[in-house]
C-alpha cells in the first residue's frame, strides 16, 4: 500500500490519504463547533432543518469508510473526510446567506452520498459515484 508521502498526487480529493490543509481544517472545526449554521441554511436555502443537519452530520461529523482509491493502492480507512477549503467556503456562505447556485449543489451532492450510505452501505467509493453522477460538485 502507499505510504502518506506517495498519495500527494489526489490531494483534494475528499477521503483521499492526502496531506492536511490547515486553513481548511481550521474552517471544519469552526463549522463543527457552530450551532447556527444549520438554521441560517434552512432558512434561506427553503431545505429542512433536519435535511441540513443531515448534511452536515455527513460532510464534517461523521466517519465514513473511505474507499474511494483502493485501486490506486490506497488501503481504505474509517474516518472523518479531509478538510476541503472549497467545501468549507460554500458552508460558510450558505451559513451567511450568500450562497450560490453552485454551493447549493453541494448540498444535494453530499445529501446524496448519505442518503446511499444509509441505503446501500458505507462505501464512500460508491456513494459518491452515485451522487456525481446525479448531482455532480467539484470544489
Amino acid at each position: 500500500m502507499k505510504t502518506r508521502t506517495q498519495t500527494a498526487g489526489v490531494a483534494g480529493q475528499t477521503g483521499a490519504d492526502s496531506q492536511a490543509d490547515p486553513a481548511a481544517e481550521a474552517a471544519y472545526d469552526g463549522i463543527r463547533a457552530s450551532t447556527t449554521d444549520v438554521a441560517a441554511i434552512a432558512q434561506t436555502t427553503g431545505i429542512k432543518p433536519e435535511n441540513v443537519q443531515q448534511v452536515k452530520d455527513h460532510t464534517f461529523m461523521q466517519a465514513h469508510l473511505l474507499d474511494r482509491f483502493v485501486r490506486q493502492g490506497i488501503a481504505p480507512q474509517v474516518r472523518r473526510f479531509h478538510a476541503s477549503a472549497g467545501i468549507a467556503a460554500a458552508w460558510e456562505r450558505l451559513a451567511a446567506g450568500q450562497g450560490t447556485a453552485h454551493d447549493l449543489q453541494l448540498l444535494r451532492h453530499e445529501g446524496a452520498e448519505a442518503w446511499f450510505m444509509r441505503r446501500h452501505g458505507p462505501s464512500f467509493d460508491a456513494a459518491h459515484t452515485a451522487a456525481h453522477a446525479r448531482y455532480p460538485w467539484k470544489g
